[in-house]
């Protein structure tokens, strides 16, 4: 089985179950999800380990300030030690761009690609006798794309032409699917932006930064030509992320940062138990004096010896 007739074998399998081409497509990015689920536990561990050696970090910065490819060796070093990956942000959206193209081509031509597992499928027959009943899910047809719609681009003959023709045409046609490509720009946005902000400062998490700008508005580019089935996969991902990302780190909770920007993780003593004080940040000013820090008595009450010789002058 290839790899496009994977998706349409799947497709046909969710399509069995619940008779509806856009619920399909929806559970299909449900179960891509549930597969990446260890990957995002992983990745969130990961990150609260990049916080917790941030101290480090800063040292080994300030130590290679002028050889940055020590500096590189070290902190690669580092991140091998402690099992930190500093690019483990981007593996998840990454991971989504197979499932990405296989959708675009099999939403584009599901029966091209649905081979003899499923040719005989209820998706398959729909998509045969009544394509365009099966591409309409909540007053938008699944094949049809913004740019297109926006155009009224007509192209095809047969089935092709008339579900070319069931798009509809202008501004007021396109609108829904306008709306459904903003919202997977922001959507996109939003999870990356959630995800950074728990994310402690490095030079990997400016490169992040940078990323979180740029590829939501690089996807609404390119989903402005993408079948709507594509973008509603795309939607449901970036909810499923948002809804998971505060889950996991809610289970997660980041490590005290102290005021360098770094994880605050007090010293053990020789029995290996933490002193509440050093708990709490502060001094233990009981050991610096016999009297607990107290000032002895009387101790107010005796005049310094330069005092005495002043007044014999």
């Amino acid at each position: 089985m290839g790899f496009f007739e994977l998706f349409s074998t799947a497709l046909a399998g969710f399509y069995a179950l619940i008779p509806s081409y856009g619920l399909a497509i929806i559970l299909l990015t449900l179960a891509v999800r549930l597969l990446l689920l260890p990957l995002s536990i992983k990745q969130t561990k990961s990150m609260r380990e990049m916080q917790a050696i941030q101290p480090e970090i800063k040292r080994l910065q300030a130590k290679h300030k002028g050889d940055r490819q020590k500096m590189n060796e070290e902190l690669m070093a580092l991140y091998k030690e402690h099992g930190v990956n500093p690019f483990g942000g981007c593996l998840p959206l990454l991971m989504q761009f197979p499932v990405l193209i296989g959708l675009f081509y099999v939403i584009r031509e599901p029966l091209k690609y649905m081979g003899e597992v499923v040719e005989s499928s209820a998706l398959a027959d729909g998509l045969r006798e009544i394509p365009v009943q099966i591409n309409s899910f909540l007053g938008i047809h699944l094949n049809c794309t913004a740019g297109n719609t926006l155009s009224g681009t007509i192209e095809g003959e047969g089935t092709a032409r008339a579900l070319a023709e069931s798009c509809g045409s202008g501004l007021v046609a396109a609108l829904p699917y306008l709306l459904l490509v903003l919202a997977m720009g922001f959507t996109t946005y939003y999870q990356q932006k959630q995800m950074q902000k728990s994310t402690p400062k490095s030079p990997q998490a400016q490169q992040m930064q940078m990323i979180t700008r740029i590829m939501p508005l690089m996807l609404m580019v390119f989903s402005f030509n993408f079948p709507a089935g594509v973008v509603v996969y795309w939607v449901t991902t970036n909810l499923w992320t948002i809804v998971q990302q505060r889950i996991i780190l809610a289970a997660h909770p980041p490590v005290a940062v102290g005021a360098g920007g770094g994880a605050v993780l007090p010293k053990k003593d020789k029995g290996g138990k933490t002193p509440a004080t050093a708990k709490a940040g502060k001094p233990d000013s009981s050991k610096a004096s016999p009297n607990g820090g107290k000032q002895p008595a009387g101790a107010a009450s005796k005049p310094h010896p330069s005092s005495k010789k002043k007044r014999k002058k």
